[in-house]
């Protein structure tokens, strides 16, 4: 997955609408349309083949025309595509958003059939048009059933209608039927047409009413406001306190129709989630993100409340702004450190510290004040939980910022293995490139294992003090037992560090000033992973 930073949105209607694709409904909504598609499917499959077995029986002079090959192909063709939809979304083969691609060619597939059986005999001259096609029930019915973003309802309604007059002209074409006049076969094609005007206006206004009683969903005491970003795995959402009228940041796993997750791996998914909340909550560091609640809603989705930040992470902070000075550096790093050092002492690793898991944020009158994010990775160290809660074919960390002992898959663990992450990330904010910089993530994590690190200085044509670089380079010895004991050992060899020009607040605030205005005034913004989990799956 890649690193996206998440939009920031000042009102509701900023967020879009389905996550702001007209083609894509939300993971959540995606979700209830495809399990409704899949009785429509059946319902379907169902009535095509009663039908075709009433008229042969009721109707035995159409038993001929029955046996026409484009007839029995059609048939058989709607029978097949119903029980894939079925199969596919029962056995989550495909996630849910890409089963509803499928209904909408279902749909044209149905509308194809009825408009053959209906063309199939020819119209007369004379004959008086009662009522219209099925093609706008068939319309109409899916229209209400199975939810679609409007733009999807609108193009594939006005294809469906097409149908029938493709229909009939194939079936002239091929039979070589009389032409019937242009009022008759206006009134058989109005029918399906003006149906697919209204689903569309119709899907419009009931699309509008479910994004807003989604909106309106309370998770325990919080109400969501508007969504702020999603990924492939997850929403954050703005809410409020029902009582405390405390604004938050609300991290909800959909666990289907988002993503290639199988069942297992949205099962594995949803542990991560609780270990994750379950793991920060215990951490009291001002330097962690603090977390307010954690549940599970109606629906089986996953969900914590964790504080809103306003910043950028430091993964941001370098590539829109470039190598950081050595001050601001060993700023953040000490804070970091502050973090990791309670986290070690509760038995407790990270094993995914990076750029995009340290946020750089304003709180109250301090400017860069760092907060570490996403535990989903953490390692218990006192054997209270020994289970690595991994994908498969995934990785227990990033591959950028991996301590050579977790790439080569060691189990047992411990603090260090983050304060080689740590000096990674010190050395990407000193110089804006990677330790190691290789070609894909395996030569990444094998570099980390096998090749010495070139140091910061040789990088980068700013200034590197020594005594900075050195602790950097410690960081990132290749054995556990030569790095620093300790992040706090890291956070006193730092302090040593007394010829680099400290970044004071004032400095930080006059930076922020000049950089980042808006944020000034308070405007809340999300970490680039803060929905994610900390494993980039696919």
């Amino acid at each position: 997955m890649d690193h996206k930073e998440l939009v920031r949105a000042s009102t509701p209607a900023s967020a879009g609408e389905g996550g702001g694709s007209p083609f894509h409904l939300n993971p959540a909504m995606a979700e209830r349309a495809a399990s409704r598609l899949c009785w429509v499917s059946m319902a379907c499959a169902l009535t095509a083949g009663v039908t075709f077995s009433i008229h042969h029986i009721l109707q035995p002079e159409i038993r001929s025309r029955q046996d026409d090959p484009v007839f029995a192909l059609n048939l058989v063709a709607v029978l097949l595509f119903a029980a894939a939809i079925v199969a596919i979304q029962r056995l989550k083969l495909l996630p849910s958003v890409h089963v509803l691609h499928l209904g909408l060619f279902f749909e044209v597939l149905v509308a194809w059939c009825i408009s053959y059986a209906e063309t199939f005999i020819p119209i007369r001259a004379d004959e008086i048009v009662r009522g219209g096609s099925m093609v706008a029930v068939w319309i109409a019915f899916v229209m209400m059933l199975v939810r679609h973003t409007p733009a999807a309802s609108l193009i594939v309604a006005t294809i469906a209608a097409s149908m029938w007059p493709i229909a009939y002209a194939f079936n002239v074409w091929s039979h070589g039927y009389e032409i019937a006049p242009w009022n008759r076969l206006a009134l058989w094609m109005f029918t399906p047409y003006m149906t697919a005007a209204w689903a569309f206006f119709l899907t419009k206004r009931i699309f509008r009413i479910e994004m807003q009683a989604q909106k309106a969903e309370e998770l325990g005491s919080y109400k969501l406001a508007y969504m702020i970003g999603e990924g492939g795995m997850g929403e954050v959402w703005r809410a409020r306190h029902s009582l405390l009228a405390r604004d938050a940041a609300i991290k909800i796993i959909r666990t289907n129709g988002s993503g290639r997750s199988s069942a297992r791996q949205a099962e594995i998914m949803r542990k991560r989630f609780a270990r994750e909340a379950k793991a920060t909550a215990r951490l009291e560091c001002p330097h962690t993100v603090y977390i307010f609640d954690f549940g599970v809603t109606s629906r089986g989705e996953f969900y914590y409340v964790m504080e809103l930040l306003n910043g950028l992470s430091l993964q941001t902070l370098v590539e829109r702004f470039g190598p950081q000075p050595a001050g601001r550096v060993i700023h953040f790093m000490r804070q970091v450190c502050l973090s990791l050092e309670e986290a070690h002492r509760k038995g407790l690793v990270h094993r995914d510290i990076k750029p995009t898991n340290i946020f750089g944020c304003r709180v109250g009158l301090e400017s860069d004040f760092a907060k570490v994010l996403d535990f989903g990775l953490v390692k218990h160290t006192d054997g209270g939980d020994t289970t690595l809660l991994t994908q498969d074919g995934s990785s227990a960390g990033t591959p950028a910022y991996m301590a050579p002992e977790a790439a080569m898959g060691e189990d047992r663990v411990d603090g260090r293995l983050d304060i080689y992450s740590l000096g990674c990330v010190a050395y990407f904010m000193l110089t804006g490139r990677l330790v190691f910089e290789e070609s894909n993530s395996t030569a990444m994590a094998l570099a980390h294992v096998q090749k010495d690190p070139v140091r910061p200085s040789e990088k980068t044509e700013l200034p590197v003090p020594a005594c900075l670089e050195d602790v950097i380079m410690q960081c990132l010895a290749k054995k556990p037992e030569d790095r620093p004991v300790s992040a706090s050992a890291v956070a006193r060899m730092l302090d040593a560090c007394i010829e680099v020009e400290p970044w004071t607040q004032d400095r930080a605030h006059q930076w922020w000033v000049s950089h980042l205005p808006e944020n000034l005034a308070g405007a809340p913004t999300l970490p680039s992973d803060g929905l994610r989990t900390s494993v980039d799956v696919g």
